[in-house]
């Protein structure tokens, strides 16, 4: 394995190298992943959580969530040498059995798969602007009161995303972060008003 492998940053597997796809994924890098784990309001929900990480790309977010107790994960790509990776990792990781990784687009999971999450990654490619899916989302998946969903985005440049809204459907935007060229915006589920 190269030394330049990525690594679990935090919980029990911290450390623990991963695999990467070849080519076609941007995954979240180790200082990412701390940013977004490391946050009480993201963090404190973590353990014993249900977590759907769409776009999972290589599944590092996902991989991260269980390493630090999340009870389950399922992951949706439709890169097929990304799931692969994803299912890899997974294995050597001794995760399968807390895991399913669904090949297929995004947008067709909330019909095909049965969802119940507390904890949601919604990490598009940057010239993808997920609001239509995070719509689709709210109005589809029984989202719990206090479940988290955590949106990375890009700023800047040619793919740049429109900003998105303080609210979307339950899912009320309570956090957004800038890092380099993007952006984390963390919203929570609220009872409907």
């Amino acid at each position: 394995m190269s030394r330049s492998q990525p690594r679990i940053a935090g919980g029990h597997l911290s450390g623990r190298r991963l695999r990467t796809p070849a080519s076609g994924t941007r995954p979240a890098t180790a200082i990412i992943r701390s940013a977004i784990f490391d946050r009480p309001d993201i963090g404190g929900v973590v353990a014993g959580a249900r977590v759907l990480d769409l776009y999972a790309g290589a599944g590092y977010l996902g991989i991260e969530a269980l390493s630090r107790g999340a009870a389950s994960v399922d992951f949706v790509e439709r890169n097929g040498p990304a799931c692969a990776v994803i299912r890899r990792n997974l294995d050597e990781l001794g995760l399968t059995e807390r895991a399913r990784v669904h090949r297929l687009p995004v947008e067709r999971c909330f019909s095909r798969i049965p969802l119940d999450p507390d904890l949601i990654f919604i990490d598009p490619p940057y010239r993808v602007d997920a609001r239509a899916v995070i719509e689709t989302l709210v109005d589809r998946v029984s989202l719990p009161e206090g479940s988290i969903a955590v949106w990375r985005r890009q700023t800047s440049g040619s793919g740049g995303v429109t900003p998105p809204p303080a609210r979307i459907g339950d899912l009320v935007r309570i956090d957004q972060r800038r890092y380099g060229d993007g952006a984390i915006d963390t919203y929570r589920a609220e009872a409907p008003t």
